[in-house]
């Protein structure tokens, strides 16, 4: 079964214990791990991620210009659109890829189902070079 990682970020969510740690959406298992600012993610962090294996990553950042440690989720985009930069120079999937921008005042219920929408995607996009 393929992995599909995600990197929450610990000031997203008014409620972050109520996000689930791990669920099975669409054949992919996803898994999440929780960071302390989406801003720490760095580019050779999401490599590393997707050489061990993982068909493909979402970090949530906190809401746009409500980020706790000022700039993060600013970063957090930055080094995502560097990573679909450098994927699609190689000839892998950049889409495999993406940054979610908590909306505010959402639930981890509405935040689950933005990554499942993006998990499905994904899921449908592998199935289809296979």
């Amino acid at each position: 079964m393929a992995e599909f990682a995600v990197y929450l970020c610990k000031n997203s969510l008014p409620d972050i214990s109520s996000f689930p740690v791990q669920w099975t959406e669409s054949g992919m298992h996803v898994r999440v791990k929780l960071v302390p600012c989406s801003g720490k993610i760095d580019i050779q962090y999401m490599l590393h991620t997707l050489e061990a294996g993982r068909a493909g990553i979402c970090v949530i950042t906190c809401p746009h210009g409500e980020c706790t440690l000022s700039q993060g989720n600013y970063r957090a985009d930055i080094r995502v659109r560097s990573l679909k930069n450098l994927l699609g120079e190689i000839g892998l999937d950049p889409d495999c890829v993406t940054v979610i921008h908590t909306p505010s005042g959402s639930t981890a219920d509405d935040l689950k189902g933005l990554v499942d929408s993006m998990v499905k995607t994904l899921a449908g996009k592998t199935a289809a070079r296979v």
